[in-house]
């Protein structure tokens, strides 16, 4: 891993697979291990972005689906929202952060943080009725300033 903040993501995604695995029985590969390793270096990605950073390995996308599936459910990643225009759907590492506020453009899928302590000062301070917050996720789509201005050159 190039970097301590990657290595401590790494060490613990790969505690929370290897659990998963052994409690569901299921194989240790050396292509899950290789994925994971990519994984915790981009953070977030597209399968695509995933396969492109796999350099000097060749391995299948459906094996490059199959282990952000059993990833999803070890939880390690997540995918976000499935619209972000013409974009791939993205997918993130779930510990990185305990909330984040996104927003997305839905005409190119560019997809930035939005760092506004009202906001998730009033979202970690809701109590829900029967249920404990651990984190929140906002999502708020729109155009970006460089596809809004694309479309008003247009007219």
């Amino acid at each position: 891993m190039p970097n301590k903040k990657q290595d401590d993501i790494y060490r613990q995604a790969y505690g929370l697979l290897c659990d998963y695995i052994d409690k569901h029985q299921l194989r240790h590969t050396a292509e899950r291990m290789t994925i994971l390793a990519s994984i915790c270096a981009l953070q977030r990605f597209s399968v695509d972005d995933l396969r492109y950073s796999l350099t000097g390995i060749t391995i299948s996308r459906a094996t490059v689906y199959n282990a952000l599936s059993i990833m999803e459910k070890a939880g390690i990643v997540h995918r976000l929202e499935k619209d972000f225009g013409k974009r791939a759907a993205q997918y993130e590492i779930m510990f990185l952060k305990t909330s984040s506020v996104k927003i997305i453009c839905q005409k190119c899928g560019r997809i930035s943080e939005v760092k506004d302590s009202t906001i998730q000062r009033m979202l970690e301070d809701k109590n829900f009725t029967n249920f404990n917050q651990e984190r929140f996720s906002l999502y708020i789509y729109g155009h970006c300033k460089v596809c809004r201005r694309k479309q008003l050159s247009k007219n």
